[in-house]
């Protein structure tokens, strides 16, 4: 035990090349892999869903996004930057590109010239 515990601790933090990586990948495809034709039984497939509801660790929560239509003059506060995303059809990706111009401008001007964003970070 002392052995693989040495070779762990020095193991801690490498990282592979890319080619390595690549290398990797193409060894372990379709007959090389171990797996390959295979299929899980019904019964791994509860064990693996139940461990799968029964895990501890929850995700995150998200950070809070208020959006207000300047048409109707309402504001709608979510629990995520996804879900605000999707209720104004628009990208998770485009409200974070949108938060970083407001910090470094110092100004809200209105998404699609209708939503004020706003996301609150702790």
């Amino acid at each position: 035990m002392e052995a693989i515990e040495k070779i762990r601790v020095t193991a801690i933090g490498r990282k592979h090349s890319d080619d390595v990586k690549k290398s990797m990948s193409v060894n372990r495809r379709q007959e090389n892999n171990p797996f390959f034709g295979k299929k899980h039984s019904k019964d791994s497939i509860a064990l693996i869903k139940a461990a799968a509801l029964n895990r501890q660790n929850l995700p995150k929560p998200g950070f809070e996004v208020e959006i207000t239509d300047l048409e109707t003059k309402i504001t709608t506060s979510f629990n995520s930057i996804r879900k605000a995303a999707v209720a104004i059809n628009s990208d998770i990706k485009t409200i974070l590109r949108r938060e970083k111009l407001q910090i470094e401008k110092g100004i809200n001007t209105p998404y699609r010239k209708r939503y004020i964003i706003t996301i609150k970070r702790n």
